[in-house]
């Protein structure tokens, strides 16, 4: 279990004020009247100083508290702001990246299309070079017939 710094300290004043309120000696100390001196507002003899001195040390220590807890609470405040932040931006980062991904599909699907329209003129032109080179075959193949046909002719066979 963790325990908060100011919940600590209130528990060490408390357990304090109650070992010295605890004693009757000590209450009578507290309520008897001593003389006070205030600059500016006279001397007064019969003001109980350990009674005012008490709960001027509690409200200092409330106020403590209060500061304490308003410190807690305003930094959880901003670590709730900054993570709000964080999912927003987030949030932003995964769009861009979700449109950086659309964006190289349809870039290597434009060239995917390039290629395979490459590779098509090459296959038509492949096909045109073959019917050609069958053109030339069967010419060639009339010329040296022809050519055949004239030797033997005048070889006299």
């Amino acid at each position: 279990m963790r325990f908060n710094l100011n919940t600590v300290l209130l528990a060490v004043l408390a357990v304090l004020t109650i070992i010295f309120l605890i004693p009757a000696e000590n209450r009578n100390t507290l309520t008897a009247p001593h003389t006070l001196s205030l600059p500016g507002l006279g001397v007064s003899q019969t003001v109980p100083v350990g009674t005012y001195l008490l709960i001027g040390w509690l409200l200092t220590a409330a106020l403590f508290a209060l500061v304490n807890t308003f410190s807690r609470l305003r930094r959880e405040a901003d670590s709730a702001r900054i993570l709000r932040d964080m999912e927003s931006l987030r949030t932003n980062l995964d769009k861009a990246e979700g449109s950086r991904f659309a964006e190289l599909q349809s870039y290597l699907e434009r060239r995917l299309n390039e290629i395979q329209a490459q590779v098509g003129q090459q296959a038509s032109g492949n096909a045109g070079s073959a019917a050609r080179l069958d053109t030339l075959r069967n010419e060639l193949a009339a010329d040296i017939g022809q050519l055949d046909h004239y030797l033997k002719r005048k070889l006299g066979e």
